[in-house]
């Protein structure tokens, strides 16, 4: 098996974009927009068969396996294929999410303990969210550095980092703001997807001084509502543990039939 199958450092991620392709369209749902960023980030390794690109891996920090995709051609030896890259790259964890069929099917080989780490959501009904009191507008590019520093006083996430990917936002008209008398009572987040255009990822962040008084709920409903108005499907992601946010996904009309899974391979 050794001597059969290779693996190489992708110098060029355009060398298997058909791949990639591929495995976009056996998704049974669409990915997660911050696991694509993750998977962007990531360590790409093509598997290779004499000179034949036939699938390609990611792993991520903390040598985590975060993608594993074989060509529908050489799917029966996946498995075989699996165990070989994981023993050689001395990677003991993944993430898999069971939206991933191709992935996941490979990986419950090698399960030594599952759980769950983030829910998938998709909108599934309207519901009416009580107004609040002020404007939700959107971000333009003056705001960028007011809008940094208010979710680094959130979230405490590295100013310089928010500066760019908000301003990302901003250019595409993706991010908007919710005030109160001038005062950044929280920002929300549209996100077109690249690799699903009837998809929208959305999220929302609240100041700390005006949490648990239903914003995020009032906020995600109105991130909500813009991607139905560009008429895509919003969708959103939460870890397990952050209770608040999962409420008010919940009480937004999400529902998660998918989820991502950490898994310890044996």
């Amino acid at each position: 098996m050794e001597r059969d199958y290779t693996f190489k450092k992708v110098a060029d991620t355009k060398e298997i974009t058909n791949l990639k392709n591929e495995w976009l369209d056996s998704l049974t749902s669409p990915q997660d927009g911050m696991w694509e960023s993750f998977r962007n980030s990531a360590m790409n390794w093509e598997i290779m068969r004499a000179d034949e690109i036939i699938g390609y891996a990611a792993v991520g920090e903390n040598n985590r396996l975060i993608q594993f995709y074989i060509s529908p051609r050489y799917f029966s030896k996946g498995v075989a294929i699996f165990k070989v890259f994981i023993d050689k790259m001395e990677i003991k964890t993944g993430i898999v999410g069971t939206n991933n069929p191709g992935f996941l099917s490979i990986t419950l080989n090698f399960v030594e303990a599952l759980k769950v780490d983030t829910y998938l959501f998709r909108t599934h009904y309207e519901v009416t969210i009580e107004e609040k009191e002020g404007i939700l507008r959107e971000c333009q590019v003056e705001d960028i550095e007011r809008i940094a520093n208010f979710c680094h006083h959130s979230t405490r996430a590295p100013k310089e980092w928010l500066s760019g990917y908000i301003g990302d936002l901003v250019e595409k008209g993706e991010i908007f703001s919710f005030e109160n008398s001038s005062e950044i009572i929280g920002i929300c987040e549209v996100r077109k997807s690249a690799t699903a255009p009837a998809f929208a990822d959305i999220g929302m962040i609240v100041s700390p001084e005006h949490r648990r008084k239903g914003y995020g709920t009032f906020l995600l409903n109105k991130a909500k509502n813009i991607a139905l108005e560009w008429e895509r499907t919003p969708i959103c992601s939460c870890e397990k543990d952050n209770i608040g946010s999962l409420k008010s996904i919940q009480n937004c009309g999400f529902v998660s039939m998918y989820q991502l899974l950490h898994i310890v391979f044996k």
